[in-house]
């Protein structure tokens, strides 16, 4: 039975599809099978992946529409990448989310869905969407722990106070067992006062289980649909990430100053 993990913010460019890319494909690398679940209708993880999502022949809107598809048949292994595989995103998912309002237990769908399905995998880690929306509600509501990536910025920070209690409802009324295991710092910049202040304050308040600093090698290989822990894996951004799996791996989320 597959553990789910859902990498969340309700604030864009924190990283949160480039850490879900890499913390898949570093497990992947350890010979644990792993499925991404892309519920951003802006498909990033689906193009990070390498796919094209207008040639896709089924997305994750197959599984979330009334219509639905079998989950099975949505599922596409990444050939470059041995024992990963992903369930797809397009444009066309902002469209559904308007549709799923309307339905009964709306925030369960993709939980029922990935039900058929965890007995396949060891880990599905779902990228939800940059807002606190229908899409991210069902990627909490189907979720055994959550992974925070936030920006070592004021804002950002001061925003993490909003997810924290949308987290607590989903637990209180939807899904019990969710858990918030940690927080990412990202694009931390060791030259900014802001950046240490504002680490120091994550430091305080939640589990930091990475720092991925600022660095060009993180956007490096998208056109290859290459993470960079397989790309620049002696990198320290690919060693953050290598750690994070490991520490997924062991249910075991503390993080070594070493790294």
């Amino acid at each position: 039975m597959a553990k789910i993990i859902a990498v969340a913010n309700q604030k864009g460019g924190v990283t949160k599809t480039t850490s879900t890319f890499n913390i898949s494909a570093a497990l992947a690398m350890k010979g644990k099978r792993v499925l991404m679940v892309d519920m951003d209708s802006q498909a990033s993880l689906t193009i990070s992946a390498g796919l094209e999502p207008l040639e896709v022949k089924y997305t994750v809107c197959d599984i979330l529409e009334k219509a639905s598809k079998p989950i099975e048949e949505c599922i596409i292994k990444i050939e470059h990448i041995e024992n990963l595989s992903i369930i797809p995103s397009i444009i066309d998912l902002a469209v559904l989310e308007t549709e799923l309002l309307s339905r009964p237990a709306r925030e369960k769908i993709l939980a029922r869905a990935l039900n058929q399905v965890d007995k396949d995998f060891d880990y599905i880690i779902i990228d939800c969407p940059p807002q606190l929306s229908i899409l991210t509600m069902n990627g909490l509501a189907a979720a055994d722990e959550v992974i925070i990536p936030v920006k070592t910025d004021y804002l950002a920070y001061r925003g993490l106070t909003q997810l924290k209690d949308t987290i607590e409802d989903i637990r209180l009324y939807v899904n019990e067992k969710i858990k918030v295991v940690g927080v990412i710092a990202a694009l931390y910049e060791m030259q900014i006062v802001e950046d240490k202040e504002i680490l120091a304050k994550l430091e305080s308040e939640y589990n930091v289980i990475g720092v991925i600093k600022r660095a060009a090698v993180a956007k490096k290989g998208i056109y290859d649909g290459l993470p960079v822990v397989m790309q620049y894996s002696k990198s320290n951004i690919a060693k953050e990430y290598l750690n994070i799996a490991d520490m997924i791996i062991k249910s075991a989320y503390e993080r070594s100053e070493e790294i």
